[in-house]
């Protein structure tokens, strides 16, 4: 009977231990997971946070960018940089560069889109620009410059085009400039390249801000501010990014005049015709 009862207690032992050794693997195991999940995820080596600024550009927010602006402001050519400042949004698609510069400028002109936005609100956003080119084909290649002037007609602006052929000069385009910067009536858009800038990608929109005389330099508002902030450019070089070629038609770029239509026409609704040359 004793031997008997070693053995029992025995194996009990044996049991019990083997339970216990299982339950601290578990609890070990628990930790690490735990310790998995607390940690922060790592960014996958394919994507960024941001891109440098090349030489060439004068962040905004830098003590000489802030210097500029001073500058600019007390020589009055900071006008329309408060109502785009206002309006000043980011993309929300990595296409939609001439969509949300549309909608930030259509925005700070102060144009009624005549129809709905969210809830009881009429607002630009950019969903709503589908009158010219199909919204799932802007997402996924963006617009040209035809049809960046094309919604901004059918949306209620006046949108006078100049293509940087020939005809347009460096003098010719400083004064479109100063006369935008001095009032808040008209806004400039430029279609360039990225490139010449010494900056990633090609061709993208963006809003001129404000005009500093004494270095003839010109704000971009950038809507790409995931990837560069709002900087400071010569107007030369900008002059120079807006005659690069669009490859995809091989025509040169150019710039835009915003302004609000005096009588506003509203939006096109769906059938409805506007003599507008979209050709690429």
């Amino acid at each position: 009977m004793a031997s008997s009862s070693s053995s029992s207690s025995s194996s009990s032992s044996s049991s019990c231990s083997c339970l216990c050794a299982q339950a601290t693997a578990r609890a070990a195991e628990e930790r690490q997971q735990s310790a998995r999940s607390d940690a922060p995820a790592s960014a996958p080596t394919s994507t960024f946070h941001r891109r440098d600024l090349p030489s060439e550009c004068i962040p905004f927010s830098s003590a000489t960018g802030k210097r500029l602006f001073v500058e600019a402001v007390a020589a009055r050519f900071m006008e329309i940089y408060f109502p785009l400042a206002e309006q000043f949004i980011t993309q929300a698609e990595p296409a939609y560069c001439g969509l949300a510069t549309l909608a930030m400028c259509l925005n700070a002109l102060m144009i009624d889109p005549g129809r709905i936005w969210k809830g009881p609100w009429r607002w630009f956003s950019e969903e709503l620009f589908d009158c010219c080119t199909p919204l799932h084909v802007a997402k996924q290649r963006g617009i040209t410059f035809s049809e960046f002037v094309c919604l901004a007609k059918c949306n209620g602006a006046v949108a006078k085009e100049l293509r940087a052929t020939a005809e347009l000069t460096i003098d010719a385009f400083r004064a479109v400039v100063k006369r935008s910067c001095e009032g808040t009536s008209e806004i400039v858009v430029l279609n360039y390249s990225r490139k010449v800038l010494g900056q990633t990608g090609d061709g993208h929109f963006s809003p001129i801000g404000g005009y500093h005389a004494a270095e003839d330099m010109v704000l971009l508002l950038d809507v790409a501010r995931f990837k560069y902030p709002p900087h400071w450019i010569k107007l030369d070089l900008a002059f120079a990014a807006l005659q690069r070629l669009d490859p995809s038609n091989g025509m040169p770029r150019g710039l835009v005049i915003l302004s609000a239509n005096v009588t506003p026409m509203g939006p096109l609704l769906p059938g409805e015709a506007i003599d507008i040359d979209v050709a690429t």
